[in-house]
């Protein structure tokens, strides 16, 4: 039974490694079909619209895989999530039972043996001399019954620990298992995003024809065939540098405070109105007990300056704020939260991501 449990999760941690490895294939291949679109576009013309339409279907494909890794993830956490809540360990229960029945047979053995003391009968003497052996057989089994009842009242310690564990283990998991299922769940509208974004490439490049209709005085009307530009956004970066799905790299990481294993960030934006949501754990120090696991939501308005400052509600209800500020590249986003304290609760930080 246990080579075969051994073997079904070495076939799962296959599964998950092949469908990650599936994903970053894909992510990249997305991200090095055209890396210069964006520094380019400034240049305007069909070519510009249809390369933006070709990293859409890119855009598309890396969302899916990434779809598809995050819920065969869900799935694999669920399985641990499972197993958690069954393996409840109950230690066997140490009654007084066995003492007092060792202590009730020595009495009535030695009451016996009393009663046959001064008997002359032979096969009486021979009796007495058999309880004798129980009566030592029994003076034997009471020290033994002592040490067990001791080492089942330490397993009963220690289990007690273990289960304190298993049950911080579980939270971990499901609140893990959630994460999974709502990042799952966001990658449909992760694809909407890109999808938008570069749609937006495609027709600001392409522009329209600008009619002149006077050039010089009695001159015929003219037509400009420069494009014309973009619609003005509140911000006054373009909303690109902000929406979209951005994530904690793994080389080269730049933080300031409690250090990240895993951030994903996603932002949308509609009618000047933005909303996101950041799911990360961070590395604790060595012996903590605290949640390494932070989750929140924040919604707001764009407003005409460089950082964006939104309002946040993480999932166990503190509220707090999130700044996001544009990196010296077009693909660098830093975010600065804060929360309300929470016992055992990352409260704050600050982190340089990139986009996905």
């Amino acid at each position: 039974m246990k080579r075969a449990c051994l073997f079904a999760i070495v076939a799962v941690m296959s599964l998950a490694q092949r469908s990650r490895d599936d994903y970053r294939a894909v992510y990249r291949g997305w991200k090095q079909t055209d890396p210069n679109l964006e520094r380019d576009a400034s240049t305007g013309g069909a070519a510009i619209a249809q390369r933006a339409d070709r990293m859409a279907a890119e855009a598309a494909r890396s969302a899916a895989a990434r779809k598809e890794f995050l819920e065969g993830t869900a799935q694999d956490e669920a399985q641990q999530v499972e197993w958690l809540e069954n393996a409840s360990l109950i230690p066997e229960s140490t009654s007084k039972s066995d003492e007092q029945f060792i202590k009730s047979e020595a009495a009535a053995v030695t009451r016996t043996i009393d009663t046959f003391a001064n008997d002359p009968d032979k096969g009486m003497q021979q009796l007495r001399q058999a309880l004798a052996k129980e009566r030592v057989a029994l003076d034997t089994l009471a020290p033994v019954i002592a040490q067990r009842k001791k080492a089942a009242e330490e397993v009963t310690a220690s289990t007690g620990a273990i289960e304190q564990a298993r049950t911080k283990a579980l939270e971990q998991s499901q609140a893990m298992l959630e994460g999974f299922k709502n990042a799952g769940a966001s990658a449909s509208s992760e694809a909407a995003a890109w999808a938008e974004y570069y749609r937006k490439i495609g027709e600001a490049a392409q522009g329209t024809a600008t009619p002149i209709t006077e050039v010089l005085p009695g001159a015929p009307p003219a037509v400009l065939n420069n494009p014309v530009p973009a619609p003005p956004t509140v911000t006054p970066l373009p909303l690109a540098r902000y929406v979209g799905a951005w994530t904690f790299p793994q080389t080269n990481a730049l933080y300031h405070g409690p250090q990240p294993e895993f951030i994903d960030l996603l932002v949308h934006e509609e009618n000047g109105h933005a909303t996101g949501s950041a799911f990360a754990r961070f590395k604790l120090p060595p012996g903590s007990t605290g949640d390494p696991i932070v989750r929140f939501d924040f919604s707001g308005e764009f407003q005409p300056a460089r950082r964006q400052v939104f309002n946040l509600v993480t999932a166990e209800g503190a509220k707090g704020t999130i700044e996001l500020i544009p990196g010296p590249a077009f693909n660098l986003l830093e975010i600065n939260f804060q929360t309300e304290l929470k016992p055992g609760k990352i409260h704050q930080a600050d982190v340089v991501l990139v986009k996905k």
